[in-house]
């Protein structure tokens, strides 16, 4: 896995290194390696947009699918209309999981800037891993570092860029063979001389380091009520749901402020600059490529159109040439299948002269004499 990130930590490293020489600031080697990044990834940025705007183009049909089930929450039912909605997305070529391919790219940049920072004498200063590991056990002769292991140093290396830079000229003599040594002093860390970006917040000791957790939550705050204004937005979104909403915006930042805590400055001062360049992205993106918005009137015409194409379904499975038998009850006839007629009235039985050449009954006598 080490070696994989080599691939990413090689390349970023050396840009770092570069924008750390012509600014001679850390601070602004880190925002301009942030700003190369962001570039770099803006077009899943825009593909991210198109997808946006092909869902919004699918929310009335999907509101519409889920009001036709509104107010049944058994299990069937709630699997149907998922089943309905998946079905909906794959006609229309949509994938509600292309959203994350961004999110997916930034974790290993994450994790390479990490290494990178714990690593600077490896990635930033090119030193080699065994000259690294020389320049430890010379440390240590000097009484630095005692009681650490060497490989434990070698993984987090911040602790090496102050050490070598406070060795006396005869004890920097002493590993100056060693190449690219010397360009462990064009690394700085400090910040206005009171930040140390190499160094952890802590929570029981306040310091000026707090200020980056504290600009991490107003950022990553700002930012996400930004976004979710040129996002779609929801139609007859429940109570529960708003409140979820609400509590995503507290939860969301004061997560990232956690991980400021369990990492060093610069990586802190990173997501800053990723929160604030992801509200800018946002705003020119939305301008560019804005997101139709969903009105009670669009998805109203959804219904109709899901209710057409149901009664369209429906007639294609009836065979015009089967005959279909008329039920007894009148409320089970299907209007549309078999139009009512209205009955027929009872026509009056034609009366038939007896034929003379007929013989004569009794009765028949009895009617001549009873009508005279």
């Amino acid at each position: 896995m080490g070696q994989l990130f080599n691939i990413i930590n090689i390349p970023f490293g050396a840009m770092i290194r570069w924008f750390n020489q012509i600014t001679g600031n850390y601070l602004i080697a880190l925002l301009l390696f942030a700003i190369v990044v962001k570039i770099v990834l803006s077009p899943l940025a825009f593909k991210q947009q198109k997808n946006q705007i092909k869902q919004a183009k699918l929310r009335p049909l999907e509101m519409a699918i889920r009001r036709r089930y509104a107010g049944r929450n058994d299990k069937v039912t709630q699997q149907k209309v998922q089943q309905e909605v998946l079905d909906l997305y794959q006609k229309e070529g949509y994938s509600p999981m292309s959203g994350c391919l961004p999110l997916l790219i930034q974790f290993p940049i994450i994790i390479s800037l990490y290494q990178i920072i714990r690593k600077p004498l490896t990635y930033i200063c090119s030193i080699a891993a065994e000259d690294v590991n020389v320049i430890i056990g010379k440390l240590q002769s000097f009484g630095l570092f005692e009681g650490q292991k060497i490989e434990q140093l070698a993984e987090d290396q911040i602790g090496l860029v102050n050490a070598v830079k406070g060795l006396t000229d005869a004890q920097f003599a002493e590993i100056s063979m060693i190449e690219n040594v010397d360009k462990i002093f064009d690394l700085n860390f400090n910040v206005f001389g009171v930040l140390d970006l190499s160094q952890n917040p802590a929570l029981d000791t306040i310091s000026w380091l707090w200020v980056i957790p504290i600009l991490t939550f107003i950022t990553s705050f700002i930012g996400m009520k930004i976004s979710r204004k040129f996002q779609p937005q929801p139609i007859g979104q429940t109570e529960d749901a708003a409140n979820s909403m609400k509590i995503m915006d507290f939860t969301m930042p004061l997560m990232s402020v956690a991980f400021t805590f369990m990492f060093s400055g610069a990586i802190g001062v990173y997501w800053i600059y990723q929160n604030v360049l992801n509200v800018i992205q946002t705003v020119i993106v939305a301008k560019l490529m804005p997101i139709p918005a969903c009105t009670e009137e669009d998805v109203r015409a959804a219904e109709k159109q899901l209710a057409g194409k149901s009664k369209k379904d429906k007639k294609r499975e009836l065979d015009p040439n089967r005959p279909r038998p008329r039920s007894l009850h009148h409320i089970d006839d299907d209007d549309e299948d078999i139009p009512a007629s209205a009955p027929e009235a009872d026509e009056p039985e034609e009366v038939k002269e007896p034929s003379p050449d007929a013989p004569k009954l009794k009765d028949d006598e009895q009617d001549k004499y009873r009508n005279k």
